[in-house]
């Protein structure tokens, strides 16, 4: 999708991220309200991840095979929409884990070729990548700052009603991506694919995000619960999700000048050691002054360690694996690391405090560092 207009991505960006600005912070709320325990809202909120494990990478190398990622970001938007608004009709468990199943599956494959486009679109001389992709950070703040007070004002469902008008704005932004010129181009067979990632430079780059996300993992989880229960109201817990992501989009803004300052192994090195701080200060604190420091950090635990992970990616897998190479990125991080992360918090927290989960989290932001080390040893080692 060379000649895609950065404008149109930004838009799905817009939107994709304007539902997880809903979906984060208070589905498992609503969740919670339908008297789901601990480990039954983690692995709810566990099969979003295990999709994009699963689905991406196949997605990404048939778009690399077929040359229209269009037709599938679009049929992946619209079939996304179509189930989640079944999950107004679901109460039980067992009918709800069917219906977030089917969602996660068909909303899996449409992200991680909108990052191959956006990359493609940067390296021809478009904007960075992070100036476009940081209109999802500014649906999401401006979501998650909205939302509260309607929760507050009309319950945990008002979310859901809210998820589904924002899944049917990103699939029609889906449809306002011009269709691509099909380019007849030899991708990399599958079996080339993976002997290509268990190289030792990419399986440590791989293993340093998941490590990283899955660090993320009692934040995702139940990050809002732990507020709630501490006895942050609503609005406050949306307002400290807007606190993380505006200073996502400052970082995202900067990143331009960090890379080319520091490069994209360095930063994430830099960003998962700010990580293991940040979970450390929610583990000994739930103090407003602590929540708002730890909520700054965001701009370092994600932002700048996701556009350096991005930038890096897009170099790494070379041109015939673009969109293969992102969806593998994604289905490491957002699906492996988020899986890890996910089911060990749900698994622990009926049986543990959430100080201990913020502790283990700062522990795994530390094995990230490692892995990022050992994966520039290995770049150099290979003369890379």
């Amino acid at each position: 999708m060379p000649r895609v207009a950065p404008l149109t991505l930004s838009l799905f960006y817009l939107t994709s991220f304007a539902v997880l600005g809903v979906y984060l912070p208070y589905f498992n709320l609503y969740l919670e309200s339908l008297g789901f325990s601990g480990l039954q809202i983690g692995i709810l909120t566990l099969l979003l991840p295990l999709a994009s494990a699963v689905v991406p990478t196949p997605g990404g190398v048939l778009a690399d095979r077929l040359g229209r990622r269009r037709e599938l970001i679009v049929g992946s938007s619209l079939l996304a929409l179509v189930t989640f608004y079944l999950v107004l009709g679901v109460r039980t468990f067992g009918a709800t884990v069917a219906v977030i199943a089917v969602f996660a599956t068909l909303r899996a494959p449409a992200l991680p070729l909108v990052e191959a486009s956006a990359m493609e679109i940067s390296e021809a001389g478009g904007p960075h990548y992070g100036r476009m992709r940081v209109w999802g950070s500014l649906a999401f703040i401006v979501m998650a700052l909205g939302t509260g007070p309607l929760v507050g004002l009309r319950g945990e469902r008002a979310a859901v009603h809210l998820v589904i008008l924002l899944l049917a704005l990103n699939a029609l932004s889906s449809l306002l991506i011009p269709r691509e010129k099909i380019v007849a181009v030899a991708p990399a067979a599958p079996s080339t694919l993976g002997r290509f990632v268990r190289q030792p430079r990419v399986m440590l780059f791989l293993l340093a995000c998941i490590a990283s996300q899955a660090s993320h993992g009692p934040y995702y989880v139940f990050y809002s619960i732990h507020l709630e229960t501490s006895g942050y109201r609503p609005q406050a817990i949306g307002l400290l999700w807007g606190v993380a992501v505006g200073c996502e989009i400052v970082a995202m803004l900067s990143m331009p000048r960090i890379l080319k300052r520091l490069g994209t192994l360095p930063t994430m090195g830099a960003s998962v050691l700010l990580a293991s701080v940040r979970w450390w200060i929610c583990a000994v604190s739930t103090a407003p002054f602590a929540m708002i420091l730890a909520q700054a950090l965001h701009a370092a635990t994600y932002a700048a360690f996701h556009v350096a992970a991005v930038t890096h990616t897009h170099h790494l897998f070379g041109r015939e694996r673009r969109s293969s190479g992102q969806a593998v990125y994604g289905s490491a991080t957002y699906g492996i690391g988020n899986i890890i992360g996910m089911f060990l918090s749900g698994m622990l927290y009926d049986r543990t405090t959430m100080a201990n989960l913020f502790a283990g989290a700062s522990a795994a932001a530390l094995v990230s560092g490692f892995m990022v080390v050992a994966a520039a040893r290995s770049e150099a080692a290979s003369g890379i």
